[in-house]
């Protein structure tokens, strides 16, 4: 149940990187969102969270990018994405699994985070504080 629960929220997060990924014109704010696939936070909570995420997205104002920090393999692919937004000092040491940062896509400056444990509503306040941020 727990794999399937793992299969289903990297499933979730991968539509989640394409869909936001055509919009990356338009995307004001980039999250990244670190997992792994020990992480019990993002087990329990990640296909929830980016429920949320993708719900809160309806102007594609965010830009939503996995920070899989599951395996050395799996830290090299996401560091590749994370290099060619520019955020690679940024996220350097955002070690924490479970979360999701949010970074001016302009200034690259950390503007918010929030963990996927949050409720949909704090998942939602979150978003709309780092919109807020960069407007």
């Amino acid at each position: 149940m727990k794999t399937t629960k793992s299969i289903l929220a990297s499933l979730v997060l991968m539509l989640l990187v394409s869909v936001s990924a055509m919009a990356q014109t338009e995307a004001k704010v980039i999250a990244v969102v670190n997992k792994a696939t020990w992480c019990h936070v993002c087990e329990e909570n990640g296909a929830r969270a980016m429920s949320a995420f993708m719900a809160n997205n309806s102007d594609n104002g965010f830009k939503f990018v996995a920070n899989d920090l599951s395996t050395d393999d799996t830290k090299k692919s996401s560091l590749e994405e994370i290099k060619k937004l520019g955020l690679e000092s940024a996220v350097a040491d955002l070690k924490y699994t479970g979360m999701a940062y949010f970074f001016n896509a302009k200034t690259k400056e950390l503007i918010h985070q929030v963990s996927v444990a949050k409720s949909d509503a704090e998942i939602a306040a979150a978003m709309v504080t780092a919109k807020n941020a960069v407007k």
